[in-house]
């Protein structure tokens, strides 16, 4: 299909790069709709006139469990914590993100 064909030559692109491909385009278009947010329950990130902003937690914010502000900042941070570590072994050991994700999880994907 027109996807195999965008990464040239004779052989065209793999369907894990595919995948990849589309995710990337979804996490675009999400993160657009995420910033313009037209529900009003959503969180937006851009402010209305006159609409104050939450004080920022800083950079070691307090341990308080649950589901808080405090909790999901370090949720958020461990998690791009992990995705340095994933990207920096694949960079040391010269192996993809795929291929080092799958043999994390003992090569249960492909």
């Amino acid at each position: 299909g027109p996807l195999a064909d965008l990464g040239g030559g004779a052989g065209g692109i793999s369907n894990e790069r595919a995948i990849i491909l589309i995710a990337h385009v979804h996490v675009l278009l999400v993160s657009i709709a995420a910033a313009i947010a037209p529900f009003s329950f959503q969180d937006k990130l851009l402010l209305d006139e006159g609409e104050t902003d939450l004080e920022p937690l800083g950079l070691i914010p307090d341990m308080k469990p649950g589901l808080t502000r405090e909790a999901e900042t370090w949720n958020g941070r461990l998690a791009m914590l992990g995705v340095m570590v994933l990207a920096g072994g694949a960079f040391g050991t010269g192996t993809s993100v795929l291929d080092l994700t799958n043999k994390m999880f003992g090569g249960v994907f492909f």
